[in-house]
């Protein structure tokens, strides 16, 4: 949604209008990314006796309503804190989101009045009902980029192919090629590719085939020295493993830092943890999945 300079019958503290005076509702947004989610952190500043008052009493409360277009996210936060925090994964938006703070009331306000109203609305009481806007800050928008090798996008940095060896009877992971080669058996291959492109089972058949495969490569990593990771950077799922690890978890592949990691626990998030979605798809009898909505 777009804040529009709507007009309400009563006074609105808002940055576009004159109906309160000596008065201001503003709002600091900041996007953090932490691994594969978005931290967003709120701080408000209201400078009005009554409706920190209110606020406080519990009266009126802060409404962050967020909504993204793209993927059809929306939420709406509410707190009576003037510092708050919301934490959302990456996999809901995409492209713009729009931040839209109000100060709603949360019950009636019989004969409300303000020392710092316009002088035209001096002498005045107001009767506002539960879920009226008593102040609107300015709107925020933010870009939500996808990482194009977000390791989650699996053809991306993966390459899924038939073991040519007969007698091969479980996955194999060849680290030497541009992608990261998993080969299946026959059989197991065949079964996979009949259902590779079903989205509700992607969860599933990364939890199955993809982490254990990234498992077995970054302990892989681990087990060389420092100064000799470098070796495959010529490999595109290295640089991508690199990116991602540097982006999303501020750490460097080529450093001890690394090293001391849980890398059964590091490919989980680098996939964007797909346990919980496989086995919801597997409760479900791979029924159609929706996000559930934010409280």
């Amino acid at each position: 949604m777009d804040i529009k300079c709507k007009l309400y019958p009563y006074p609105v503290l808002a940055y576009y209008s004159d109906d309160y005076v000596d008065s201001n509702f503003e709002t600091a947004i900041e996007l953090k990314r932490e691994g594969y989610n978005i931290k967003i952190d709120f701080i408000a500043d209201l400078k009005n006796i009554e409706l920190s008052k209110l606020l406080t009493e519990g009266k009126v409360k802060i409404v962050y309503h967020l909504e993204c277009a793209q993927t059809g996210f929306r939420v709406a936060l509410t707190t009576n804190q003037m510092e708050y925090s919301y934490v959302i994964s990456n996999k809901k938006i995409c492209g713009k989101m729009q931040i839209c703070p109000f100060i709603v009331a949360v019950q009636d306000l019989n004969d409300y009045v303000s020392s710092s109203f316009h002088e035209d609305y001096r002498g005045f009481k107001f009767s506002i009902e539960a879920g009226c806007v008593m102040a609107v800050a300015k709107q925020v928008n933010v870009e939500i980029e996808k990482d194009i090798n977000d390791l989650a996008n699996v053809p991306s940095v993966f390459s899924i192919i038939k073991n040519a060896d007969e007698s091969a009877c479980g996955m194999v992971v060849d680290m030497d090629q541009k992608k990261i080669v998993i080969k299946l058996p026959e059989a197991d291959y065949y079964n996979f590719k009949s259902i590779k492109d079903e989205a509700t089972v992607q969860p599933v058949l990364n939890s199955l085939v993809v982490v254990p495969a990234l498992t077995y490569v970054l302990e892989e990593l681990n087990r060389r020295p420092v100064d000799e990771r470098y070796e495959y950077a010529g490999y595109s799922w290295y640089c991508a493993i690199k990116k991602a690890m540097s982006v999303r978890f501020n750490c460097d592949i080529e450093s001890e830092q690394f090293s001391t990691l849980n890398m059964l626990e590091m490919a989980q998030k680098l996939i964007n943890v797909p346990l919980s979605e496989a086995l919801k798809a597997l409760s479900t009898g791979y029924g159609n999945l929706e996000e559930e909505d934010e409280e």
